[in-house]
């Protein structure tokens, strides 16, 4: 599956809807009360553009984020290998 930014349109699923969980969390642990659920398009638009920034940069600098791997062989040997391509699948 691929990791979903998402929109305004389609959030569930994806990472800003992540970001929208987590922000309530946060909110309820340091206010003591749930956050306000007013109309969630203002916010919504904030998460999913975090959310496509995010996605969008790790897209981009895919060849930057894993450039070896150490993999073990057998009985414990351990052969570190050169990464030469990375995808991450972003669905933006």
């Amino acid at each position: 599956m691929a990791l979903k930014a998402g929109t305004v349109a389609d959030f569930t699923g994806s990472l800003a809807e992540a970001i929208e969980n987590a922000m309530k969390a946060e909110w309820q642990t340091v206010k003591g009360e749930p956050m306000p659920d007013t109309d969630p398009t203002d916010r919504r638009i904030l998460f999913v553009a975090i959310a496509q920034g995010v996605l969008g940069y790790l897209e981009a600098h895919q060849a930057d984020a894993i450039n070896s791997m150490d993999v073990k062989v057998g009985a414990g040997t351990t052969t570190t290998l050169t990464v030469t391509a990375v995808d991450f699948n972003t669905q933006l």
